[in-house]
C-alpha cells in the first residue's frame, strides 16, 4: 500500500521524523512531496532551501521517494496513493478544499499521525528568544 505524506519540511526536527514513521506504518511504502521554496506561504520561510530539504527527507530510513512539488494536490496527482497522510494538526485547520476533492476523485483515503507539540515555528521563536 502507497502512502504520501507532503509539506514543507523546513528545519528537519523530532516532529517530523515520528509524522514520517508513523506514516510509513500505515502502509509498505512512503514517499514525500516536499513544498518548493516559491509555494511556500510563511514569511521569511523556507529557512532551508528545497533541494536541501529534499534531500534530508530522502536521507530517512523511512521514505522511499520524494518529489518536489508545487502542492499537495501535485504529489497526490504524481504518485496517486492508497493513503494520504497529513499531521494531526490539519485536523483542525482543515486540508485545501482541492486535496479532498482529490481524494475523493481518486478513492484515496485521508489519515492523520498523532499529535505533535514540537513545530518549525516554535523552534524559530526559542531561537529568537535566546539570541
Amino acid at each position: 500500500m502507497l502512502i504520501l505524506a507532503n509539506g514543507v519540511f523546513d528545519l528537519l526536527h523530532v516532529s517530523h521524523v515520528r509524522h514520517l514513521e508513523e506514516a510509513r506504518r500505515m502502509g509498505t511504502r512512503l514517499v514525500v512531496g516536499v513544498t518548493r521554496d516559491k509555494y511556500v506561504n510563511k514569511t521569511g520561510r523556507p529557512i532551508i532551501p528545497e533541494n536541501e530539504r529534499k534531500e534530508m527527507v530522502e536521507a530517512l530510513q523511512c521514505v522511499s521517494d520524494v518529489i518536489l512539488c508545487d502542492s499537495g494536490t501535485d504529489a497526490i496527482m504524481y504518485f496517486q496513493p492508497d493513503i494520504f497522510v497529513k499531521g494531526d494538526d490539519y485536523r483542525a485547520k482543515g486540508l485545501l478544499k482541492e486535496e479532498i476533492d482529490l481524494c475523493t476523485e481518486l478513492d484515496i483515503d485521508i489519515k492523520f499521525t498523532r499529535p505533535n507539540k514540537i513545530t518549525t515555528t516554535s523552534i524559530i521563536e526559542r531561537i529568537k528568544c535566546t539570541s
